[in-house]
């Protein structure tokens, strides 16, 4: 089995070291037997998402958010169709504004559309936070650094069929080996309802988590 991931904007959006969560996802794949194959795309690439297996974007600045969504409105039927077929989607910090219907803000900005939920800009929040999910028998942690707000979710992580964004950055899958081992199994079961899956080490991953206060 192969396994392309999607990396949108790696040099645009990708801060707070979330790059990570890609290097966590290619290992464990790795640790399974599944080649994997690192997409990256930006700014005035055209988008092919019809190889992808999972999309991963990360948190930017406010003005290169905004870059990104010009950029990605010009691929916006490849993102939709990618979408329609349960294409999975890990979406941190402020990019998962972008996925949403618009953004209110000093003015009132039309995002993707590609789920159906409104953001809304306040004050900055910025703390450490801890939350439960239906995900995961696991707290998730992590940190948090935005003036965005979901609205009409209550949940720290928007979970729509294949998509999870999450204002969360750290990065989150590095820190939570519980969530990063739940997202890899639906991510291959995905391909193959049937795979065999070896032994998985989290063993420092476990360590590190379980040390958080």
């Amino acid at each position: 089995m192969k396994i392309t991931i999607g990396y949108l904007y790696h040099d645009l959006l990708n801060l707070y070291g979330d790059s990570g969560n890609i290097k966590t996802l290619k290992y464990h794949l790795n640790e399974q037997g599944i080649d994997t194959v690192i997409k990256y795309m930006s700014v005035n690439d055209k988008k092919d998402f019809s190889d992808v297996d999972i999309l991963y974007i990360g948190s930017g600045t406010e003005d290169n958010l905004l870059v990104a969504l010009e950029d990605l409105k010009k691929d916006e039927k490849a993102l939709i169709n990618y979408v329609n077929n349960n294409g999975f989607i890990l979406s941190t910090g402020n990019s998962v504004e972008l996925f949403g219907n618009y953004i209110i803000a000093d003015k009132k900005i039309k995002t993707l559309g590609a789920y159906d939920y409104v953001s809304m800009h306040q004050d900055r929040i910025v703390k450490d936070i801890r939350i439960k999910t239906n995900l995961i028998d696991e707290d998730i942690i992590g940190f948090e650094n935005h003036i965005g707000n979901i609205l009409s979710y209550d949940d720290s992580i928007i979970n729509i069929n294949n998509f999870y964004g999450t204002y969360i950055i750290g990065p989150i899958l590095v820190r939570n080996p519980k969530f990063c081992s739940f997202l890899i199994k639906e991510l291959i079961l995905s391909k193959d309802k049937d795979f065999k899956f070896k032994e998985e080490d989290y063993k420092l991953d476990e360590l590190a988590y379980s040390n958080v206060k």
